[in-house]
């Protein structure tokens, strides 16, 4: 009789909060206030923009990138990229496009050896793109990224109008394999569900380590210099979070908008990928807190596993009815707000039946990168990643 009483309160909050989270999501897109469009208005003055791309082993990338950073409409801009030990066909990718925009275009190749002694490698190539960098703002975008011709316009405009130091954005996360369908979008989901942006650009009620994106990171260029570029980050995996944290900390003023329209990234092409990617960022993300770790895979659990591992049963008739009933609606709601979430970012709806699987894998994901991080295990792209100095407090 209890075990039965606490699935109905168990499957009544999973129903609540997920239509709660459609309640909220549909407000903040009629709100619209934190979204960046193309049609957006420029800058009310013409400055000098650095796009600057770190770049390891991104052959697939790395062509695409640069084109589409060459490609933007803002009249007075170079673009810079650092190639850090690529491995791969990365630099002679590089060396031919530079032949082609030796004005526009700059490359520094990376040290073999790999970085200096506390710094990891995104930090370090990051540190040097913005010693070459000439412009009075300077754009942080990963070689995975892609912009739209008007991004680095719209974008500058904001920064300007607002008075800005940093402005960060948050992407399309494009998909294309299978297995980035069906995981994707729900860490996406919990990101966004556990950053609201009113909270993150009110600077009297964000946390004093606010949520960033390293895909898209516009800092005005005098007060990144004055933190001494990415040296406070020079040891931390999550650097864009860490850079914002850095300026908010210093009095800068910083926000984070959405720009779905200007920019998409995939981020990772393949299960492998994926996994050694999320298992490097996750545990760190919630600052190796096991409270946290705790509540979060609890929430996952309850609210997108636990009502599908009941479905079978409630079918077969081993449920009491009005369980069973309850089973039944509380699953239509999961996945008919899953069905409307992914029309509105457009995520492949196909894939929403996936979500108990997605959600387990996310579960999964989130202990086997604190497991790792507490053994100091995780590595990225060839490099061990000493987690037990970097930063993630």
């Amino acid at each position: 009789m209890i075990l039965e009483w606490s699935l109905r309160l168990l499957l009544g909050l999973s129903g609540l909060s997920w239509l709660l989270t459609a309640l909220h999501v549909e407000d903040q897109r009629r709100r619209g206030r934190w979204t960046l469009r193309p049609g957006g208005a420029g800058p009310r003055r013409v400055e000098r923009v650095s796009i600057l791309v770190p770049a390891r082993d991104e052959e697939r990338n790395i062509e695409a990138c640069v084109r589409q950073a060459l490609a933007q409409e803002h009249p007075d801009l170079e673009v810079v990229v650092v190639d850090d030990g690529s491995t791969d066909r990365t630099g002679a990718i590089l060396a031919a496009l530079e032949a082609e925009e030796p004005r526009r275009l700059r490359v520094l190749r990376g040290e073999g050896a790999g970085p200096p002694e506390g710094w990891l490698g995104k930090p370090w190539a990051c540190q040097r793109a913005g010693e070459l960098a000439t412009g009075e703002w300077l754009l942080f975008i990963d070689a995975d990224v892609r912009l739209h011709p008007r991004a680095v316009s719209v974008a500058l405009g904001w920064a300007q109008d607002h008075g800005l130091d940093l402005l960060s954005g948050l992407g399309r996360m494009e998909t294309v394999g299978p297995w980035e369908k069906v995981l994707q979008p729900s860490v996406g989901a919990l990101i966004l569900a556990g950053n609201d942006l009113g909270k993150v650009n009110d600077p009297a009620r964000r946390d004093e380590r606010p949520l960033a994106n390293g895909q898209f990171l516009l800092f005005r260029a005098a007060p990144y210099r004055a933190l001494g570029g990415h040296q406070p980050v020079a040891g931390a995996v999550l650097d864009d979070v860490g850079m914002a944290s850095a300026v908010v900390a210093a009095g800068g003023a910083y926000e984070l908008v959405m720009m779905r329209e200007l920019f998409g990234c995939r981020m990772y092409d393949s299960l492998g990928a994926l996994w050694q990617g999320w298992t490097k960022n996750l545990f760190i993300g919630i600052r190796r807190n096991l409270p946290l770790l705790l509540f979060i895979t609890g929430w996952v659990f309850f609210g997108s596993v636990l009502p599908f591992l009941l479905l079978p049963p409630a079918l077969l008739g081993w449920l009491p009815l009005d369980l069973a009933l309850l089973t039944l609606l509380v699953c239509g709601i999961v996945l008919g707000v899953r069905w409307w979430m992914d029309g509105l970012f457009g995520n492949d709806r196909r894939y929403g039946l996936s979500l108990p699987l997605a959600s387990s894998m996310l579960i999964a994901l989130f202990w086997n990168s604190a497991l790792r991080t507490w053994t100091g295990t995780v590595s990225w792209k060839g490099r061990r990643l000493d987690l037990a100095r970097s930063e993630g407090r």
